[in-house]
């Protein structure tokens, strides 16, 4: 038998975009790295639960820097303690983020669309773990 004989190729969708709403999102990967002027960030990607053929999420997330002014410092710090809340945990400890890979978190998506990329979803805000 071939490479892929027999591979049946009709059932294959194109993964799309959700409307916007609350959704159960499963932590797939979180990369940490440095943007363009060298500032550290993590970026959580995630499948959304309910839906196998939507296309993936993912929220960048600044990590504080004594650079950053009081007014921004405190909207990075604010975001990563509504993103540990969301899954539970207290990171104030310092966490492993390979850890994170598998939980759950419930957010509220929005929808825009993208001129290269069409319409993508994006977290609105992460909802605190009951």
């Amino acid at each position: 038998m071939g490479f892929l004989e027999g591979m049946n190729f009709d059932d294959v969708v194109e993964p799309k975009a959700v409307p916007e709403g609350e959704y159960e999102l499963r932590i797939t990967e979180v990369t940490q790295d440095n943007n363009k002027n060298n500032e550290p960030y993590i970026m959580p990607r995630f499948d959304i639960v309910s839906e196998p053929t939507a296309k993936t999420v993912s929220k960048y997330m600044a990590l504080p820097i004594p650079t950053m002014d009081e007014k921004r410092l405190n909207q990075t710090k604010l975001n990563l303690k509504r993103f540990f809340e969301a899954v539970g945990i207290d990171a104030s400890g310092g966490i492993d983020l390979d850890q994170l890979v598998g939980e759950t978190v419930w957010a509220i998506l929005g929808l825009e669309v993208d001129d290269e990329y069409g319409e993508q979803n994006f977290v609105k805000r992460f909802m605190p773990k009951a």
